[in-house]
């Protein structure tokens, strides 16, 4: 005969129930990062210095901002043009 789908009533003999007893390696692994947790964190730490500071060299923007007060900074109008129509081809969010 096949028993009916649903609640069953369980038993305590339907379960064995065994004792867990913590072992050393458990505790010394939870006391201890593993040395890829290690890696990961000092990367995340190093990943947010860099993130303090953007990577700018003063003294050349000093020196481009100065070139253009001069007037002496090559601007060209059809290359700022070209790559601004490549950019925007490239990122179209419509893709």
């Amino acid at each position: 005969m096949v028993e009916p789908i649903g609640a069953k009533a369980v038993t305590t003999q339907d379960r064995l129930v065994v004792p867990v007893a913590a072992s050393a390696q458990t505790a010394k692994a939870a006391a201890q990062p593993s040395e890829a947790a290690a890696k990961q964190l000092e990367l995340s730490a190093l990943a947010f210095d860099f993130g303090k500071q953007a990577p700018v060299e003063s003294k050349r923007v000093e020196q481009v901002r100065q070139a253009v007060r001069d007037g002496s900074y090559p601007l060209f109008p059809e290359t700022i043009a070209d790559r601004m129509l490549a950019l925007k081809l490239y990122w179209s969010p419509k893709k």
